[in-house]
């Protein structure tokens, strides 16, 4: 798996200019290690695509952008493609509960889920997480 990030934190925290509360994403992947995998169909959580999900500066402002802005505009985000294109997607996504999405939403896989597009995949694996259960391994 391609590591690029090593600490991470929740977006919405992120966008909030929240640090306070992170983890490191091999504490994450150990943690669901035993968890069952969930299988879901790409065309039930395809709109994942449009939540923002990576971010850069520009004079000092985060900006936050998406899978589907980053399909849009390959050229603006070339460095995004091209980590797409190396992923392993053999290793199932993070998904963490969401109360605006039955399906939860990706805490971590987004260049994974964005690969299994690209590659017209018609199945997402997954493993759950919920709030509750990261909040034992935020640091």
């Amino acid at each position: 798996m391609i590591e690029e990030q090593k600490f991470t934190y929740l977006l919405q925290d992120v966008m909030k200019n929240k640090f306070n509360k992170g983890f490191y994403q091999e504490d994450l992947w150990k943690y669901v290690e035993n968890k069952p995998i969930k299988t879901y169909n790409i065309k039930d959580v395809k709109h994942w695509v449009y939540h923002p999900c990576w971010s850069y500066q520009i004079d000092n402002i985060e900006c936050f952008y998406s899978i589907y802005q980053v399909f849009m505009q390959k050229n603006k985000f070339k460095k995004e493609m091209n980590h797409i294109r190396k992923v392993d997607t053999s290793f199932p996504i993070i998904i963490i509960e969401d109360e605006f999405d039955k399906y939860g939403s990706i805490l971590d896989g987004n260049h994974r889920f964005a690969k299994l597009l690209l590659s017209n995949s018609k199945k997402v694996k997954c493993k759950f997480i919920s709030k509750k259960e990261l909040e034992k391994i935020l640091k």
